[in-house]
């Protein structure tokens, strides 16, 4: 995933991946809301 090659280790549910299906799905998506979404996903340390 994008964020992982950016240095950002992520631990996403399938719940986090449901989310952000229906957020890309959306057609008035937009590039805050998803990045919005992504920011909300729990880290690893």
């Amino acid at each position: 995933m994008y964020l992982e090659a950016s240095n950002i280790s992520v631990k996403s549910t399938h719940q986090d991946g449901a989310a952000l299906r229906v957020v890309l799905l959306d057609p008035t998506c937009t590039a805050a809301r998803i990045a919005a979404l992504l920011r909300s996903w729990p880290t690893t340390t």
